[in-house]
């Protein structure tokens, strides 16, 4: 469950976004602390999100209607994520934006709430977790209150882990994290997304 939950989250962490973007136009003045200083707010967030659909929704979700459509949902956008990744990789779309050297330092306070602001401004978000977060949250609670936080240390893992490595790779003028290897790893994790996201469709049709 955590390995599975790391693999699938980190598919979803290395796309650029407002979280990514945020992290990188503070890192080169303020070091690595940036990362994890913006993934604790992204954290509390998706802890809410967890509880929610975890306890609030679950006994929605489970039910055949919506179990089929998140499966289905989720697994297109998977595929759509992944062939995204793949294109924008081969067209030299997807790359790192460019620090913002002449924004203001932020307190640490101020960086935990960057990391608030940004996850709730994307709306990725939200889709991601409705949709493939769901999904695979209704099959963890199958599992007890262990699976739920399972998935979520493993998801969040996957954050801190990405986020922490984004900074301190900003942070140090990008000589680990080059246009290079960020473009194989888009590579690598769009190839990931589609397998999951095949897997994830044929969970919609269970064999009976």
């Amino acid at each position: 469950m955590f390995g599975f939950s790391f693999a699938v989250s980190f598919g979803a962490v290395v796309s650029p976004g407002p979280v990514s973007a945020a992290i990188i136009t503070e890192a080169p003045r303020q070091g690595w602390r940036v990362g994890p200083l913006v993934a604790f707010g992204h954290a509390l967030l998706e802890l809410l999100m967890v509880l929610l659909i975890s306890f609030g929704l679950a006994a929605v979700l489970a039910a055949p209607g919506p179990r089929v459509a998140i499966a289905l949902g989720g697994g297109l956008m998977l595929l759509v994520l992944g062939a995204g990744y793949l294109y924008g990789a081969w067209r030299g779309i997807l790359r790192l934006p460019e620090p913002d050297r002449q924004a203001p330092r932020r307190s640490s306070a101020a960086l935990f709430g960057l990391g608030l602001l940004t996850t709730l401004s994307n709306p990725f978000w939200y889709a991601w977790w409705v949709t493939v977060a769901a999904g695979y949250l209704m099959q963890a609670h199958a599992l007890g209150p262990a699976g739920v936080v399972t998935f979520y240390l493993a998801h969040e893992s996957a954050d801190f882990s990405w986020d922490t490595l984004l900074a301190a790779a900003t942070s140090t003028g990008r000589r680990w994290l080059t246009p290079r290897r960020y473009r194989t790893l888009v590579v690598i994790t769009g190839g990931f997304m589609i397998y999951f996201g095949l897997v994830f469709i044929r969970s919609a049709f269970p064999a009976t």
